[in-house]
């Protein structure tokens, strides 16, 4: 009975075994196996020599395994037989390691639960039990229990269910608690419609046993192998997207159980290498579909034609042949000296080399690497254009300081290093709103040039996938396989990283840490980021905090203001790092090094330390840590969440391509409304490759955001790093009373230095002297500006904003984005008839720029029509003008505003921003809403109502009373100020505030301009 220890060594309960399983030798195999009509047979009902040739070898034994048919609730004649010795493909090159009734429609394994493992699942879940008979392991299996497991399933569907591949995987799941059945193969979970000739001719559909299981509302958990071969892995994602699809379309809530393939390929392999813990962990975490879909969006599933396992890339030949190549190695195996010999021989070969990245600081470093110059250097010297150059994407068009001009370039070689992030930069940097048509326009033409002829395009990243791959090829317009170069090398043991992070959730604890080190004589460089004064952990309060702590050490800050600055010592810096960073103890990086930068000072710097607030993208955190080669301790904090969000932050791309259309459509006719620009000729489908590719890497980030720490700390251990956790010091009892000598805590200290620095910060700004209409244009084209030609500029830019006397107190409430909630304030009232034609000014400019094109994002976000007209929809604008009303959420006037927001909360979400839960309350959306402007929504007092009960017993419902508490500050003259520049006109503020009566509220929005649409339609 060697299949009991098969199934044993798979963790599988042994009487679940026996109940499930049993040995076929002989003849016996042929009675379980083929039994379908379809078979082909002699005259005398024999089985054809020719098939029972094929199937000789199952007379040499092996066991089978079948379960309860649930469509029936009987025993399953269906299942499943593994050969002592099994056949091989038609192509020799695998065995067929399981044999299936031929001709015969294959169903689910739905094994007989013995009555512990029923009960251990219905605790899991907190169920009752109805009676089971009592277990006789003596008598098993010939005695088996009722197998009514699977009815009380299905009349629980609130129960999850596991869905795996392989009977013994789904006896693992089984023997852990979990109620699981398994496919006989990842596609096995439904049927594509097929004629004779073998073409589709129908929808795809569950099969009816999967079908009858999972209910609606069921949730469901599917739990396919983890495998490493990029082949399998882009075939396992197929049959997960459709299988989930048919599931959700059944009313499912699905997820996909995922662990690193390392720890075990099956289920049951991770169960018995790493125990049930693992498992659990690995189900609780498990993402949604859609999350899922947006995190396979980081794979690399392409065919690879050169596989490598080396610490450091050797010099390849790669085929002229090639058009698109891609590299996909770790940080710090030599990607940049691979590229440098590729540049050498292009440039022997007389072929010009274009590099393209997204910060200039790193294209200039690589051009210095390469030999070649960067477009500043080249740009009044037409022979150092020659050879070719590097730029930044956002020079990328002909209006650039580049004159890009992509039609000369042809035949040549394109080099973009990390380019995961420099094509993201493309598609959605702020830097290149601008010029992003013109950008996308180049960028197309030069793969088309370039891919299209006998150039080459090199692609390098250690976290390349097909995302970048795909969006590149689409671009060129012709069908090609990349050439993917994948060194898969991890460091082992005495290689990896040591890597510490902090569970915590401020990293208070890390900074102790940190200055302890410091005090010990250690010398840390520090990724942060964020650089602001006003942020708590940015590169600036902990450069001043460590400075105080630590006045004798020099400490060295690296952000984008500090290498701008020629009066800072970091100015210059990046083009000679090695050499400048061993003069200091302390080094404080901001992300402007994430990429591209290769620190390989050794013997100076002692660790490593990262500051992750879940503004950047987790892979830019793991570039930023991994700058310094060095192998040397590393320290961790990670927020749980990120906030830096694309969209509405859906993780699905339909749900994001098709929310975004919508409200496109919607401002395209809030823009037809005005007379301010003709759109009948308006292009909107602009480069679908580049929309699609947008879509791609921002469901990737939405979905990482959403466990921003989970996400990270798990790329860190598939990196090969080994990490663990610091653990929490037992908090000590808090004084009732604090002492004179009591001193505040690291995050107060932290707190203190930061408002002290911003203050002196916001005061600076404000005594800046005023600059003059040249000196202030002169400024604003200026790259490289000093602390006190920024702070001037900041003075100049306020004062033109609002047309207020330049404080501190404008400064502070301008960094708290007070522009925007007065903004939407002007248009949402005073002025609202100037709304339609600042929409149209700005859509006409993105047309200039675009040569009539435009990029949806760009133009869904430049447009303020939708959110006012959602605002007037919902009645803010009015509500607003009567802030002495007192609001009830029992208010019928308010229950509408709910009944519209919560129906539409997705779309609302799409054009506001707000995300609305679905129980939220009437006051709640008002105050999210108010928020937008500034506004604020107080309780001033509850009502007790009497409401009859039972038995003429009454009882009291409390019932809270809001009032709406309008902003106190400066925004009536800055609208004034507005108003002046909008056309000259004698506003009267306060009679148009209160122009309306409350009573006539809804005939208002009846009769507003924005209801000749149907906004949420």
């Amino acid at each position: 009975m060697h299949y009991l220890q098969e199934w044993g060594a798979s963790c599988v309960d042994m009487q679940l075994t026996q109940l499930n399983v049993t040995t076929l030798e002989g003849d016996r195999p042929y009675d379980y196996l083929f039994y379908a009509n379809g078979l082909p047979r002699r005259n005398d009902g024999r089985l054809r020599d020719s098939l029972l040739k094929r199937y000789e070898h199952i007379e040499q034994g092996g066991w089978w395994c079948s379960g309860i048919d649930v469509l029936t609730g009987e025993e399953d004649i269906w299942g499943c037989f593994k050969p002592n010795l099994p056949r091989l493909t038609a192509d020799c090159r695998k065995a067929i390691k399981y044999e299936h009734p031929p001709k015969t429609a294959t169903g689910v394994f739905a094994l007989r639960v013995p009555p512990h493992i029923w009960g251990k699942i219905a605790q899991r879940y907190q169920q009752p039990l109805p009676d089971i008979p009592a277990e006789s392991p003596a008598e098993m299996p010939d005695e088996q229990p009722d197998n009514g497991f699977w009815q009380w399933l299905m009349d629980h569907p609130h129960i999850p269910l596991c869905i795996t591949e392989g009977a013994k995987k789904a006896g693992a799941l089984l023997t852990a608690g979990y109620a699981a059945i398994a496919l006989p193969g990842v596609n096995g979970g439904y049927r594509v419609p097929k004629d004779n000739q073998g073409n589709r001719i129908g929808k795809s559909r569950l099969i009816p046993q999967l079908a009858k299981l999972c209910q609606q509302g069921r949730k469901i958990y599917i739990v396919f192998d983890q495998d490493r071969k990029p082949n399998t892995i882009k075939a396992v994602n197929a049959a997960i997207r459709q299988t989930g699809y048919l599931l959700t379309q059944q009313g499912c809530e699905v997820q996909i159980v995922q662990w690193k393939a390392e720890w075990g390929k099956g289920v049951d392999d991770l169960i018995a290498n790493h125990g049930q813990a693992t498992f659990d962990h690995a189900y609780e975490t498990a993402p949604s579909l859609d999350s899922w879909k947006a995190q396979t969006l980081s794979q690399l599933t392409h065919p690879i034609q050169t596989q490598l396992n080396c610490r450091y890339l050797p010099q390849l030949d790669i085929p002229e042949t090639a058009r698109l190549i891609g590299i996909k190695s770790p940080k710090g195996t030599g990607k940049t000296q691979l590229l440098e010999k590729v540049v050498q021989d292009a440039l022997k070969r007389g072929q010009w080399v274009l590099v393209i990245g997204h910060r200039v600081k790193l294209v200039e470093a690589l051009c210095q690497r390469f030999g070649l110059q960067y477009i500043t250097e080249v740009r009044n010297s037409p022979h150092g254009a020659l050879q070719g150059y590097g730029l930044c994407i956002d020079s990328l068009h002909p209006n650039s300081q580049a004159k890009f001009q992509a039609s000369n370039w042809e035949d040549g070689v394109v080099i973009m290093d990390e380019v995961e992030q420099v094509l993201w930069h493309g598609l959605n940097s702020a830097t290149c709103r601008g010029n992003r048509v013109a950008i996308l326009k180049s960028l197309k033409t030069l793969m088309q040039n370039v891919l299209g002829g006998g150039g080459q395009v090199y692609v390098s990243d250690a976290d390349l996938s097909d995302t970048s791959l795909d969006y590149l090829t689409s671009l060129g317009g012709i069908p090609q396989h990349p050439y993917i170069i994948h060194n898969d090398w991890k460091p082992s043991p005495d290689e990896a990283w040591r890597l510490y992070h902090y569970p915590d959730t401020t990293p208070d604890r890390l900074v102790e840490d940190l200055a302890q080190h410091i005090r010990e004589g250690g010398k840390p460089f520090v990724c942060l980021s964020a650089q602001k004064t006003r942020s708590q952990w940015g590169t600036r309060n902990l450069e001043a905090y460590l400075r105080e702590q630590f006045p004798d050490k020099r400490v060295l800050r690296l952000d984008s203001e500090s290498l701008a600055d020629p009066t800072h010592p970091a100015y210059g810096c990046m083009v000679n790092l090695n050499a400048i960073l061993g003069d200091y103890e302390v080094v404080l990086a901001s992300p402007c090094i994430e990429t591209g930068v290769s620190l390989d000072i050794r013997g100076h710097f002692t660790s490593v330390w990262a500051i992750a607030q879940g503004v950047q993208a987790e892979n830019s955190v793991r570039q930023s840590m991994g700058r310094i080669r060095e192998n040397i301790p590393r320290y961790l904090w990670v927020a749980n969440f990120g906030f830096n969000q694309v969209g509405n932050g859906s993780t699905s791309i339909p749900a994001l391509l098709a929310s975004g259309q919508r409200l496109t459509q919607l401002n395209i006719k809030l823009l037809q409304q005005s007379d301010f620009m003709a759109l009948d000729d308006l292009e909107t489908g602009f480069q679908a490759e580049s929309l699609l590719g947008w879509a791609k890497f921002a469901v990737r980030l939405n979905a990482s955001m959403l466990n921003y720490r989970e996400t990270l700390l798990a790329a860190l251990r598939g990196e090969g790093h080994l990490l663990r956790e610091v653990a929490p010091v037992a908090e000590l009892p808090k004084p009732e009373t604090p002492t004179e000598e009591g001193s505040p805590d690291l995050g107060e200290m932290i707190v203190q230095v930061r408002d002290r620095n911003y203050q002196e910060d916001c005061q600076a700004i404000a005594d800046s002297p005023d600059l003059s209409e040249s000196d202030y244009l002169r400024l604003k084209k200026q790259l490289v500006k000093t602390a006190k030609e920024r702070r001037q500029l900041r003075k100049s830019d306020l004062q033109r904003r609002y047309g207020l006397t330049v404080t501190p107190e404008l400064v502070m409430q301008d960094d708290k984005g007070w522009y925007s909630q007065l903004r939407l304030h002007y248009f949402l009232t005073v002025g609202r008839g100037y709304l339609a034609e600042r929409d149209a000014a700005i859509a006409q400019q993105l047309l200039q720029q675009g040569e009539g094109d435009i990029f949806l994002p760009d133009f869904n976000r430049s447009q303020l029509g939708a959110i006012i007209g959602i605002m007037e929809k919902l009645g803010i604008s009015v509500l607003i003008q009567h802030p002495e009303r007192e609001l009830r959420n029992t208010d019928i006037d308010l229950k509408n505003l709910q009944k519209i927001a919560l129906e539409n909360r997705n779309f609302v979400k799409t054009a506001t921003g707000i995300k609305l839960a679905k129980n939220s309350s009437p006051v709640l959306i008002i105050r999210r809403f108010l928020e937008k402007i500034g506004y604020g929504v107080d309780c001033i007092k509850c009502e007790g109502k009497r409401i009859p009960g039972r038995r003429r017993v009454s009882r009291t419902k409390r019932v809270r009373v809001y009032k709406i508490d309008p902003p106190q500050d400066q925004r009536q003259a800055v609208f004034a100020h507005w108003l002046a520049q909008a056309g000259n006109y004698d506003y009267n503020l306060e009679e148009s505030r209160d122009s309306l009566s409350l009573d006539n509220s809804w005939a208002f929005l009846a009769n507003s301009k924005y209801q000749q649409l149907d906004l949420f339609v």
